[in-house]
């Protein structure tokens, strides 16, 4: 039985579980320690992320007296951008694997313009994709690609598209722990668990990538995860405790 305490979690966990997994011997079994909530087992996550940029150049700049003489880039982004928001993401958003819905954000970020008085040359805006278990990443990368390829002959500008970040989803189908670990639940606290996927990336990716047979399951709620007066439950931490305990004694029984 081990233990690990890996920072890097918050930035995508490349250099913390992700690093590490490749330098131990891959246990069997594991469990990561996420705020699922007593009641909730997670046997996946929707953490595929696709992070882009879309930037938009107009070339020349010229003055807003004479705005002829160049191409608008916020209003070519705009046309990019309100395409995107009335036909794609109704698509993208109607997609749904147990129970979640795939989502996609534009405008976190936006960049552009230098004055009042000048037709902007650039326009650039951000584009957040959260993909579904269910889904290939790659796949949902060339959706977008190939919609905003779709779009030029209607814009002046040129569009470039930036890929900032790229995460996969993962999922654990047929796992030998989850049976177990849903009937000590049960059991021990008394309650009817469910399963789920997190909506959000969990190191339990690394794990499952890497072929072992790993799950999400821990105290505290996810919705109060990394807000204000975050908080876990002390009485929570003692029974999840009281699980993890009698989990490892079934898995060492069976060994």
């Amino acid at each position: 039985m081990e233990f690990s305490f890996t920072p890097d979690e918050e930035l995508g966990g490349a250099t913390g579980i992700g690093y590490l997994i490749n330098r131990i011997s891959k246990p069997n079994y594991a469990i990561v320690a996420e705020p699922t909530g007593l009641d909730t087992v997670w046997i996946g996550s929707m953490g595929g992320i696709l992070q882009l940029d879309i930037v938009v150049r107009g070339g020349i700049p010229s003055h807003a007296s004479q705005p002829w003489y160049g191409n608008n880039a916020f209003e070519d982004g705009i046309k990019v951008a309100y395409a995107l928001i009335k036909e794609l993401k109704p698509k993208i958003e109607n997609r749904q694997f147990m129970s979640e819905r795939a989502t996609i954000t534009l405008g976190g970020l936006v960049k552009g313009g230098v004055s009042r008085n000048i037709v902007p040359d650039y326009f650039q805006f951000s584009i957040d994709r959260r993909i579904l278990p269910s889904e290939d990443t790659e796949d949902s990368l060339e959706e977008l690609i190939d919609y905003i390829n779709g779009l030029r002959s209607n814009i002046n500008s040129s569009v470039d598209i930036y890929v900032i970040s790229k995460i996969e989803s993962s999922i654990n189908n047929g796992s030998r722990l989850l049976s177990k670990l849903m009937r000590i639940i049960s059991n021990t606290l008394h309650v009817s668990p469910r399963v789920g996927i997190s909506r959000v990336p969990v190191d339990t990716r690394y794990l499952q990538r890497a072929g072992i047979d790993a799950l999400t399951y821990g105290p505290g709620s996810i919705v109060s995860a990394h807000g204000p007066d975050e908080y876990i439950e002390v009485s929570d931490i003692i029974k999840s405790v009281d699980v993890y305990s009698r989990l490892i004694m079934e898995v060492y029984g069976d060994a």
